[in-house]
């Protein structure tokens, strides 16, 4: 006979989990106790902020291992929210794990201790994260665990992927019951139609101006090298060629087209192809995605004149088309001319007397590292390969890069860059990362551009009110901080901090940065993109 919560610990260990990112609270107590008598069960990674936690297993799985979360019951699923919202919305796989208050007011070891035990209980706690969830389900029984288990990673890993919610009450982590060894269910993902082939194949013959526009095609390697090789096969031209994720490299990608000349558009996994009330696309479109419809999304008025549900690479190595030649000459001759006018831009930057973003940027591509870049940072001024770069996800919750990248740099054993704002740095709830990294492993440099307050708030204030008195006088009262040197607070636990303010300071610091396992470098930049 085994408790419900050893059941749970041993089957996450079966399925592959080794690492558990954890904040744990009353509802976890026969969780430590199994830990206790048997080491071997999955790590306990103890992250002082759910914030932090879940991004920490977000960026475990980011890594290929498998992302693992425990909260505190209600208010820890509440901080922990907009980060299981960014991996629903960026199809990122995670297993969240919740306790739920005791159900029960005496009669056992579990029921109900304290005062927090009657107000943490929900009418119905699943509701909290279902429409950001792909499942959620409350265990009532110690015998459901391996079941339960089974279905979560069945749905959390099969196309598209995202985030499970398992929630289990204290009384059934210590009921205990005889193990079942439940086998594992398979995956699933959806397969091209031959149709559907037969439609795109035709249409794309018959364009003259075709374009690849994509967001995250890149987030497996078999989907990159499929979208790769048709590109520069055919000679397509590729929008976005880094975008959540790098998604082609080469001599296709292209910074900057008119998508309004386009004759058709191939958009590639991704939910915002273009801004509509900016552009106006007359040509066909083509969906490719293992989930077209972004039904989450609610109001949702992109065209589409053939969906076509399907992974990347399924659909990309069956479709053969002869090359373009003409349309691949010109593009490769626009993409040696942005590239020079890059290089060019960047030695006037280099001139000038502060910090651009994009010279900054430049700079940190020239690492060579992996980069997690929540917000600032421009991946057009870095040579980047696949998988070397992962930027804000769909949903757009601060505060994700810190713990993402001290994630990814424990499950890979490589070193990090984390680039983010001065906000969105303290949205990552910073001691806890310092905590993480010191307690824990893992090797993340923070390069801070720092540009005094909420940029894209400013940024909408010029938008809506293009003639405004804001925009004149440069005043943004509510998008404004004031300086300080939010950094150092690195030095409390034992971490690199430099602040730099001039252009020709930024090569040496951060190389004097990387010499450390945890740093953080502010860099004072220019309020623009």
């Amino acid at each position: 006979m085994e408790s419900g919560a050893r059941i749970l610990l041993s089957k996450l260990k079966e399925m592959g989990v080794d690492k558990i990112f954890m904040v744990s609270g009353t509802d976890y107590a026969a969780f430590i106790e199994e830990k206790v008598r048997d080491p071997s069960l999955p790590d306990f990674i103890v992250v002082p902020h759910e914030i932090t936690a879940a991004s920490a297993a977000l960026g475990y799985s980011l890594a290929g291992k498998i992302g693992v979360v425990a909260l505190h019951t209600l208010p820890g699923t509440a901080n922990a929210l907009g980060i299981i919202i960014n991996a629903y919305t960026s199809r990122i796989p995670l297993i969240v794990i919740a306790g739920r208050s005791p159900y029960t007011e005496d009669g056992g070891t579990a029921s109900r201790n304290l005062r927090i035990h009657w107000t943490q209980e929900a009418r119905d706690q699943g509701e909290v994260v279902r429409q950001w969830v792909k499942w959620d389900f409350e265990i009532r029984r110690a015998e459901q665990v391996e079941k339960a288990v089974n279905r979560g990673f069945q749905l959390a890993f099969s196309e598209p992927t995202g985030p499970v919610y398992l929630m289990i009450p204290r009384e059934v982590s210590v009921e205990k019951t005889e193990r079942r060894y439940e086998r594992p269910l398979a995956t699933f993902s959806p397969g091209v139609r031959e149709e559907d082939l037969v439609k795109a194949k035709k249409l794309i013959e018959e364009s003259r101006n075709p374009v690849i526009v994509t967001w995250r095609a890149g987030r497996k390697k078999e989907w990159f090298d499929s979208l790769k090789s048709f590109a520069d096969e055919v000679g397509i031209p590729v929008l976005n060629y880094v975008g959540e994720v790098v998604n082609y490299e080469g001599e296709m990608g292209v910074d900057y087209y008119d998508l309004s000349q386009a004759d058709l558009v191939i958009v590639v996994e991704s939910e915002v192809p273009w801004i509509p009330k900016k552009v106006k696309v007359k040509g066909k479109v083509i969906r490719v995605d293992v989930d077209p419809s972004y039904s989450y999304i609610p109001f949702y008025g992109f065209p589409c004149d053939l969906c076509v549900q399907s992974t990347v690479s399924e659909f990309f190595s069956k479709l053969k088309l002869p090359e373009k030649k003409e349309l691949k000459e010109r593009i490769k001759e626009l993409h040696t001319e942005q590239e020079k006018k890059k290089a060019e831009e960047i030695e006037k930057l280099k001139k000038m007397k502060v910090v651009h973003p994009k010279l900054l940027s430049y700079y940190v591509g020239k690492l060579g590292l992996v980069i997690f870049n929540e917000y600032q940072f421009n991946p057009k001024y870095a040579r980047l390969a696949f998988g070397q770069y992962f930027a804000d996800p769909g949903f757009g919750h601060l505060g994700w890069a810190l713990g993402g990248g001290v994630g990814y740099s424990i499950a890979s054993g490589r070193k990090v860059v984390v680039t983010t704002g001065d906000g969105g740095f303290i949205f990552g709830v910073p001691e806890a990362f310092y905590y993480t990294v010191t307690t824990y492993g893992g090797d993340v440099l923070v390069v801070i551009y720092d540009n005094g307050g909420w940029l894209a708030s400013a940024e909408a204030v010029d938008e809506v009110f293009p003639e405004g008195l804001a925009k004149a006088k440069k005043i943004y009262p509510g998008a404004d901080f004031r300086r300080y040197n939010i950094g150092e607070t690195v030095k409390s636990f034992g971490g690199y901090f430099k602040l730099v303010e001039r252009p020709e300071d930024i090569e040496d610091s951060l190389k004097e940065a990387l010499k450390y396992k945890l740093s953080i470098v502010q860099v004072i930049v220019e309020r623009t993109r």
